[in-house]
């Protein structure tokens, strides 16, 4: 089984120029086969090339006050301001900013086992996947990959 077999297409994608609100904009509507909001979606330059990648994990980095990280009690914390505050944040802020660029691909020829290989070496949930010219016509999740390779042991 190849890598192609199971992808999800892309539909939608971020630009570096978008703010971090317009992504969570584009996240939450775009869904998944199986309904779901995407975690994870790739960054395309002008020219449709791959620049990154940015996760619920980046949004949550951004959003989420690094001190309270550490606090047992979060009972004193003023959540209007908070709120307020952060969503100053994410309109100012760009995908460029938060978005990894450092991603990870895989071909969308390649077998299913040497994706898991790379998902589980690198400790990563989801790979861009690309044409022999090297555009993004998909993304592989590690819940598809395990999805597949279980079925075919025990079928």
């Amino acid at each position: 089984m190849k890598v192609k077999d199971i992808m999800e297409p892309i539909k939608n994608w971020l630009t570096p120029e978008m703010t971090v609100r317009e992504a969570i904009q584009v996240m939450e509507s775009t869904k998944r086969g199986h309904g779901l909001s995407v975690n994870g979606i790739v960054v395309l330059d002008s020219a449709m090339n791959l620049v990154g990648i940015v996760s619920t994990k980046d949004i949550l980095r951004l959003i989420i006050p690094s001190h309270m990280y550490f606090e047992e009690h979060h009972s004193h914390i003023d959540w209007d301001s908070l709120r307020q505050e952060k969503s100053v944040l994410a309109e100012s802020t760009t995908v460029n900013q938060i978005m990894s660029d450092d991603v990870r691909i895989i071909a969308a020829e390649e077998t299913l086992l040497r994706c898991a290989d790379i998902l589980l070496t690198d400790q990563i949930r989801r790979l861009p996947v690309t044409r022999s010219d090297g555009k993004v016509v998909g993304i592989i999740y590690l819940r598809d990959v395990y999805t597949a390779l279980t079925k075919l042991l025990i079928h």
